[in-house]
C-alpha cells in the first residue's frame, strides 16, 4: 500500500477552501483488500478523500487520517450490454473519455470533470443534464462497499428490498436489521440533505448520497446510454428577470436536456473573458438531443419557440456540444471557476447556497430571493440548474463584517426555503459546513433514526466522521 508523508498538501482541502489540521500521512489502497487490511491496523477515524472538488467539507479531516481512492481507477465497459465497472476514484473526464470510443455515455455531469464517480456517489451527484436524466442514482446497478467493522460487500440492485420498510439481510456471519422511515416527500425533489429513505426501497439507494459516513464505496456498476448523434446548447439573453422566469416556464415543457441560469452580476463577473455576454443582462442555456433524423425539425421548433417571446435568432449563440467541448458549455462552467479562483485568492471559505424546491414552489423561491438579497450590499452571484429549480447564490464578502451578514443571510435563507418544502441541499450534501441546516428540513426523531442507521453500519463513528452530524 503506497503512503505518502510529503506532498500531501492536494489531498487536505476542497474547493470550499476548508482544510484538514493535524494529517501527517495520507493512505492510498489499490484495491478492498488493502482498505480491510488498513481499517484492521488502524483504529483511528478516516476521511476518505477523492477528487477533492467537493463545496462541504465532507473530504476534510477533523481527526484520524486520510485514504484517497485515486488508486481505484480501472474502468471495465460491457459495450454490447451498456454497462461498466469501475473504481471508485475514476475521475468524470475519464470516464466518458473511455466510453466516447464506444459511443456510449454516461450523462451525469457534475461542472466539476475531476470529480470521482465514487464522489458522485456519495453525494447522490445531480449535475446540468439531470434535468432529463436525474442523478446518478438512476445508473448505479451495483455498489462495493468496504465497512468500518471490516467487512466487504457487493450490493446489486433489487438484491435487497425493504419489507414493510424493515431491512432484514446478513453479511457473511453479521445479521442486521433496521426500521427505515418513509421520507418520500422530502426526496420528490432534487435532494442530496441526509439518507434517502422511501417506502419499499432497495438497500443500495441507503448508500447513494449517504456522503461515506457508512461505508467506503470502492466499486461501482453503472448502466450507461448511447451517445446521441449530436447535442445542441443554446444560450440566450434576457434583459428582464421576470420575463427570464416565464421562458424557462415555456421551456420545460419542452423536451430539453439541460436548463440553466446566470444572472446579471454572474455576466459581469466574466464578461471581459467573453464578448459574446452582454453586460446586465440574464442568460438562459439549455441543451436539445438531436439525431440525424429530426435535425432540421429541431431547428424549426427552435426558431417557433423563440418567435413567441420575441427573441431574435441573431440574439442566440448555438453550440454543438456532444463532448461538452464548446462556448456555451464554457461560458456556463466558467462563473463558478471564477468565483472559486476569486475565493481562493481572498483565502476565504466559500459561502453557497443548494437549495431547490418542487415546481409549485418556485416563484415562491424566487420572492423569497429577490426580498433577503434586498438588503445587503454584499457581492453576490446567482446561477444554476434552473430547470431543476436549483440556483446557487454564492456571496463574496468583503471582510469579516460582511462575511458575518452572509452567513446570518443564509440561515434566514434556510429557514425560508424549508418552510415551503425546499431542500439545503439539492446536490451538494450537507458535509461538516452544512450540518447546522438539517434541522430546518427534518425532525429530532428523523435525524436520530439516521444515526441509529450510522450507529449499525460505524457503531465507533469511524467513517468520515463529521459528515452530515456531529
Amino acid at each position: 500500500m503506497k503512503v505518502l508523508t510529503d506532498g500531501i498538501d492536494n489531498f487536505l482541502q476542497d474547493e470550499s477552501n476548508s482544510k484538514s489540521k493535524g494529517i501527517e500521512k495520507v493512505f492510498i489502497p489499490e484495491d478492498e483488500k488493502e482498505f480491510l487490511e488498513l481499517l484492521r491496523q488502524n483504529n483511528k477515524p478516516f476521511t476518505i478523500y477523492g477528487g477533492g472538488t467537493g463545496l462541504v467539507g465532507g473530504a476534510v479531516s477533523e481527526s484520524g487520517i486520510i485514504i484517497s481512492t485515486s488508486a481505484l481507477n480501472k474502468i471495465k465497459i460491457d459495450a454490447l450490454n451498456k454497462t461498466v465497472k469501475i473504481g471508485s476514484g475514476v475521475l468524470l473526464k475519464d470516464l466518458n473519455k473511455e466510453l466516447f470510443k464506444y459511443d456510449l455515455w454516461y450523462p451525469v455531469d457534475s461542472t466539476e470533470q475531476t470529480a470521482t464517480i465514487g464522489g458522485n456517489v456519495s453525494t447522490n451527484a445531480w449535475g446540468t443534464r439531470s434535468f432529463k436524466y436525474g442523478s446518478v442514482r438512476n445508473f448505479i446497478l451495483g455498489l462495493g462497499l468496504v465497512f468500518p467493522f471490516k467487512k466487504y460487500f457487493f450490493i446489486n440492485r433489487g438484491e435487497i428490498i425493504a419489507n414493510k420498510n424493515i431491512f432484514s439481510f446478513s453479511m457473511d456471519d453479521k445479521k442486521i436489521n433496521f426500521k427505515i422511515i418513509d421520507l418520500s416527500e422530502k426526496f420528490n425533489i432534487k435532494n442530496s440533505a441526509g439518507y434517502y429513505m422511501k417506502n419499499n426501497m432497495d438497500l443500495i439507494d441507503l448508500f447513494i448520497g449517504a456522503e461515506g459516513t457508512l461505508g467506503i464505496i470502492t466499486d461501482i456498476t453503472l448502466r450507461v446510454l448511447d451517445l446521441p448523434y449530436d447535442i445542441y446548447a443554446i444560450m440566450i439573453p434576457f434583459k428582464d428577470k421576470y420575463k427570464t422566469m416565464e421562458f424557462v416556464k415555456y421551456i420545460k415543457k419542452q423536451d430539453v436536456l439541460s436548463l440553466e441560469f446566470i444572472d446579471n452580476n454572474s455576466v459581469n463577473l466574466i464578461k471581459q473573458k467573453y464578448p459574446v455576454l452582454k453586460e446586465d443582462k440574464y442568460f438562459i442555456f439549455f441543451e436539445k438531443e438531436v439525431s440525424k433524423e429530426n435535425e432540421d425539425a429541431v431547428f424549426e421548433k427552435l426558431n417557433d419557440d423563440l418567435e413567441k417571446f420575441g427573441i431574435s435568432s441573431n440574439e442566440i449563440t448555438i453550440s454543438s456540444t456532444r463532448r461538452k467541448e464548446c462556448l456555451v458549455y464554457e461560458i456556463r462552467e466558467s462563473v463558478p471557476q471564477k468565483i472559486n479562483e476569486i475565493l481562493r485568492h481572498k483565502k476565504i471559505r466559500k459561502i453557497s447556497t443548494d437549495f431547490a424546491v418542487g415546481d409549485d414552489n418556485f416563484d415562491k423561491m424566487i420572492k423569497i430571493y429577490d426580498n433577503v438579497l434586498s438588503k445587503t450590499k454584499i457581492n453576490y452571484f446567482i446561477f444554476g440548474h434552473i430547470g431543476m429549480n436549483n440556483l446557487h447564490i454564492n456571496f463574496i464578502p468583503d471582510d469579516e463584517k460582511q462575511r458575518q451578514e452572509a452567513l446570518e443571510l443564509y440561515d434566514v435563507l434556510a429557514k425560508e426555503i424549508t418552510s415551503i418544502g425546499g431542500t439545503v441541499s439539492a446536490e451538494h450534501g450537507i458535509g461538516k459546513l452544512k450540518k447546522r441546516y438539517l434541522q430546518y428540513m427534518y425532525s429530532n426523531q428523523i435525524i436520530d433514526k439516521m444515526k441509529g442507521i450510522k450507529e449499525i453500519f460505524d457503531p465507533d463513528n469511524l467513517c468520515n466522521r463529521g459528515n452530515i452530524f456531529d
